[in-house]
């Protein structure tokens, strides 16, 4: 990939991008949870804010204002506190207001998530079929406006705002075409420049169950079927963790890899994904420029938990530390060791300068900051798995480790092992990125200092018991609580006779 090349074409014009299709509004309602309900085992969760995101369609629509299109966005949506709502949010994002479609007495279709103390309780989906005068509308409205702009992305989820769509007079209008569909071979007729089914979506067209083990050379063993079922120019299979493998009739094309990160940080990244793609092809790049374009964006929204953006800046940053030598056999990573040599000091334990410029450095390159402490007196393979998932929730591991006095006070006895043992120990950790010793009894004023993507404890510690989370959220972090980190039984000493 020629990431200069690539940014040089992006940053030549703003092209124009039409979106059509379902579009929902992603609710969230966050707040504490420190009590059980009367009527039942549940979590009562005293809401203290609630967000509101665009959703399907309409986060597409987002990430492509945020990478620098222009944007117009035609969908379905009732004329309700929702979708004043998303109306609002689309606006401030900066995308055009020739949609959502208004209908008076109808609903919005809302995704809600109820989250107490950083955790997801319970999702609520709330959504509706568009009715026919809908979707006859959001066809005219399509149609009006797709010989006008620079490529077109249709966003099929099942709701139906697309029903109405006249296939051929789209086809002519539209200079490139994009779909993404959960029923990709629905769109056969389009004859699409690029369609995008997922390896759930992929499988669906082949039959059976969505592939394991090697999914590339699974993607490109259905080459065929997968093409003439979606009837399109290009199918640009993706494969979330194990990146995207594009398909022509010429065969396999190009495959890009995704950058390792939390499952539950995936949320969203195939809008993004194909906002990516689309964004590159309206500004005239070949298809597979476009899908490492995608790819680059994809990498960096799930690097931060919840639902996010990327923007022009953190694309740029993204695309060209995909050209640094691999790390691990993992493509597209950093070296192994750009951020563990340079700024370690005394043994691998950090100073509080070097984990600063750390941390700005990884949030420049689109990567989430994860931050865990503990005391660390007596280093057993519990913590090391612990801080093994840790690792995984984001792109930098910074670990804070109490100092001796701080055990102190903590715990009324100093610890067994010095705090500079304590440290090097946890530094010299695959896992770790750095190691920095602290004083305080908590990790607050880390927290505030660092102003952490995630922050991390062990499940032994529930949310409301730690005088973290309130920092937490005062930095718009996210908490987060992993397994039980188990003490091995320590085996009793036996006196050898003679010794």
């Amino acid at each position: 990939m020629d990431a200069e090349r690539i940014l040089a074409a992006l940053q030549r014009n703003r092209p124009s991008i039409l979106v059509v299709g379902d579009v929902v509004l992603d609710r969230r309602w966050e707040g504490s949870a420190e009590r059980l309900c009367r009527e039942g085992p549940v979590p009562v969760v005293d809401v203290e804010r609630v967000e509101d995101a665009p959703g399907g369609a309409g986060n597409t629509a987002v990430n492509l204002a945020a990478l620098g299109a222009r944007v117009h966005l035609v969908a379905v949506a009732g004329d309700d506190e929702p979708g004043h709502a998303l109306a609002a949010r689309l606006a401030e994002a900066g995308v055009d207001s020739h949609g959502p479609v208004r209908s008076r007495g109808r609903s919005t279709s809302v995704k809600s998530r109820m989250v107490g103390q950083g955790q997801l309780l319970l999702r609520v989906d709330a959504c509706r079929a568009a009715d026919d005068d809908e979707a006859h509308a959001v066809a005219a409205a399509a149609l009006e406006l797709a010989g006008r702009v620079d490529a077109v992305v249709l966003c099929d989820y099942g709701l139906g705002a697309l029903a109405r769509i006249d296939r051929g007079a789209l086809r002519t209008a539209a200079r490139a075409l994009i779909v993404d569909a959960h029923t990709p071979a629905a769109w056969r007729d389009l004859h699409a420049d690029v369609v995008t089914p997922n390896a759930a979506e992929a499988a669906g067209i082949v039959g059976g169950a969505p592939p394991h083990g090697d999914r590339h050379s699974w993607a490109v063993r259905n080459a065929d079927e997968l093409l003439n079922a979606t009837g399109a120019e290009h199918t640009l299979v993706t494969l979330d963790r194990d990146g995207t493998v594009l398909l022509g009739r010429a065969g396999v094309l190009h495959e890009t890899h995704a950058r390792p990160a939390p499952e539950q940080n995936a949320v969203g990244a195939g809008d993004t994904f194909v906002a990516g793609v689309a964004f590159a092809l309206a500004a005239g790049l070949p298809v597979d420029d476009a899908a490492d374009v995608g790819q680059a964006a994809a990498d960096v929204v799930v690097q931060v938990p919840g639902t996010t953006t990327c923007t022009a800046d953190r694309l740029h940053a993204a695309l060209r530390s995909a050209q640094l030598p691999p790390s691990d056999g993992v493509p597209g990573s950093l070296p192994a060791d750009a951020d563990r040599t340079v700024h370690r000091q005394r043994g691998g334990v950090a100073t509080w300068e070097a984990v600063r410029a750390a941390s700005e450095a990884a949030r420049s390159q689109g990567r989430a900051v994860v931050l865990t402490n503990g005391v660390f007196d007596g280093l057993h393979r519990g913590h090391a798995a612990f801080l093994e998932e840790a690792a995984g929730l984001g792109g930098l591991l910074v670990v804070g480790v109490n100092s001796d006095d701080s055990v102190r006070q903590l715990r009324g006895d100093p610890p067994t092992v010095g705090e500079e043992d304590r440290a090097a120990v946890v530094a010299a950790l695959a896992a770790v990125d750095h190691a920095v010793v602290f004083d305080s009894e908590t990790a607050v004023p880390l927290i505030r200092e660092l102003r952490p993507d995630v922050y991390v404890k062990g499940g032994d510690y529930l949310p409301g018991m730690l005088a973290e989370a309130e920092a937490v959220r005062e930095v718009g972090g996210r908490l987060e609580t992993l397994g039980y980190v188990e003490r091995p039984a320590l085996r009793p000493r036996v006196r050898r006779a003679g010794g």
